[in-house]
Order: C-alpha cells, then structure tokens, then sequence
C-alpha cells in the first residue's frame, strides 16, 4: 500500500475516489479548487451514495504540497498538460495515473513526465458534482487499468493494489482499446450539453436517439478505419454490431439501452454538460473532436461527430442550448 496518495482533481470522480479511498485507511489529499476546498474544509464532503448519504472529513488543498506515492490524475481532459507540468516541478517520482474520458491523456502526460511514469485507468462511473462540498455516485463503478507504454508496466501492480480492494477495478491488457471502447460512450455528452437535457430524457426522444446512434456507429467506422480498435467488452460487441447493423436496424435494436440505467425522470447530466452548467470549458475536442480530426486524416467525412462538436461548440460559447427539433435539423438519416 503507497504511503501517500494525491487526487489531482477533486471534481465529481476525484472527489468520489478520494473519499472512497480515505474510508479504507489510504493517507489521501485531495487538491481541488478554492471553492471546492473551502467547503470541504469547513463542513466535510457530502457524498450522496448508491444507498445511503453521509460526510467524509478528508484532507483537501488548493495546491500540490508534501509527498506522493500515487497521484490519480482527474482533472478534465484539457487540464492534463497544465497539470502535469505542475507536478513536474515537484522533486518527486510519483506514479500518475490518468483517469481522463478521450484517448490523449496518456500520451499528453508521458510528453511532461516521461513514459516510465504513466499508468491508464478507464472510469466506467457516473457522478455529479452538484455544488461545492457536495458529490453524488450515480451508477457502481468499473475501473479499467492498464499500462499504456511497456516502460510503466513494473508501476501497475501498485495501482491495482490500491484501487482494487476498495474500487470495482480490472486489470486489462491493452488500456489503448479500452480507451476507444469509452470514448464511443461518450460521444453522445454532446447531445445532453447542446440540448441541456439530462441522459434519461435525451436519450429517450426518438431522434436524439437515433442521432445517438448514428453517431457511435459513425465513431466505430472511423475508429477501426484509421487503425484503432475497441476492445472484447460485451459494450463494445454492442458499439460493433451497432455499426454494422443498418441504421433502422441498429435503431430498433438498441433504441430501448442508450439511456442504460437512467430513469426518464432522471436529473444526471454527464460531465459535458456538467462543467458548461458550471461555467467551465469544454472537453468536447477530445471527445467527437477526436473522431473528427481521425477522420480528417484518413479521409473520411464524419458529419455527426463534425455537427455536435460544431453546435456543442457554439452553445459553451454562448449559453443557450438548442431544442431537440432545433439540433436534429442540422443532421440527415
């Protein structure tokens, strides 16, 4: 067990984990921002469970200070190389493991801290922070974790043995696939983002749904055109077969499990949606953004993720989010 664990990111997941973490007698920091700080200095953080609520005194700070074994990396996408470059103006070796939605963040940290110091970990989890000293999980979690470059391998097994025991966790072989898996998952935060919608009731209206569709299918086919494959999950035979289906077909059979667990009277907003609430910028370059610069390169069109990522950059820019009829006129099945 590592002596010292920092969560860079004290977020919805950060800040989920971190608590997590401390109940089971791990040393944990949680460095966050000022407000996020504040509160949880002053009353606790308020984690709203699966089954039950209750507060956690843990220790939390704005700045990154005193030693680290472990620091679980979970600021946002585009904040990775920020923060990596704050951590390495520490005088320290710590393993840093990325716990990013995209397929970057390993890459963008080995840029600033070197390859021998990056373990992956894929969040299959669904959390909210709802306003500062506050947290709920919304969905069990399942972490995947992996070494993304052959010169970090010998840094997993201490990864695993501090998030196992505690976290639903796996241990897989290629972090790269797994990475690709989620991400097709996630291209549909767009939707949620430009109509303001949460997932249950999004995901349930009939021409988001089949835009949902249309889009992850377009995702797959970029992906495995240009070289990137998903991995042997049963979601991604789901997202493959979803791709080769046709359209209609794929609609049919799927139409009834884009919402998942999540009730039409749900109020969870994804991450997207969550920081555009929170007046905070957009991961969206990493998300559909990937898919369409991939497509860019290979030389195929890619007008759903191409059209969210151009209508979920205008709504970040100016707040106002698009009706379902007013986002679903900007695509063509």
């Amino acid at each position: 067990m590592p002596e010292a664990v920092v969560v860079y990111g004290a977020g919805a997941i950060g800040s989920l984990v971190g608590a997590r973490l401390h109940e089971a007698g791990v040393s944990v920091q949680l460095i966050g921002r000022e407000a996020q700080v504040n509160a949880i200095q002053a009353k606790g953080l308020l984690v709203k469970g699966l089954n039950e609520s209750h507060v956690v005194q843990l220790p939390a700070t704005t700045t990154l200070d005193g030693p680290a074994d472990i620091i679980l990396l979970t600021v946002k996408s585009q904040d990775v190389q920020d923060a990596c470059r704050v951590i390495a103006q520490k005088n320290s070796d710590a393993t840093v493991v990325t716990m990013q939605n995209g397929v970057r963040s390993d890459r963008d940290a080995a840029d600033i801290l070197g390859r021998g110091r990056i373990v992956g970990c894929v969040l299959n989890i669904s959390a909210t922070y709802l306003e500062p000293g506050v947290v709920e999980q919304n969905t069990r979690e399942f972490f995947q974790v992996g070494a993304p470059f052959t010169e970090s391998e010998p840094r997993v097994d201490a990864v695993m043995a501090l998030l196992s025991p505690v976290l639903r966790t796996e241990l897989v072989p290629d972090i790269a696939r797994a990475r690709w898996t989620k991400l097709m998952a996630n291209l549909n935060n767009a939707i949620m983002a430009i109509t303001g919608l949460p997932i249950g009731k999004a995901l349930r209206h009939p021409g988001l749904a089949r835009l949902s569709i249309a889009t992850i299918r377009e995702g797959v086919r970029t992906a495995q055109l240009g070289g990137f494959g998903l991995d042997q999950s049963r979601r991604a035979r789901n997202f493959r077969l979803m791709s080769t289906l046709p359209l209609s077909i794929s609609y049919l059979v799927f139409r009834s499990r884009l919402a998942g667990n999540f009730p039409a009277d749900s109020t969870y907003g994804p991450s997207t949606l969550q920081s555009l609430r929170r007046g905070s910028t957009s991961e969206l370059e990493y998300l559909n953004g990937e898919i369409v610069t991939l497509g860019e390169r290979i030389g195929r069109p890619t007008p759903y993720n191409g059209g969210l990522l151009e209508e979920g950059r205008a709504v970040f820019a100016t707040g106002r989010h698009l009706s379902p009829e007013e986002l679903l006129q900007h695509f063509k099945f």
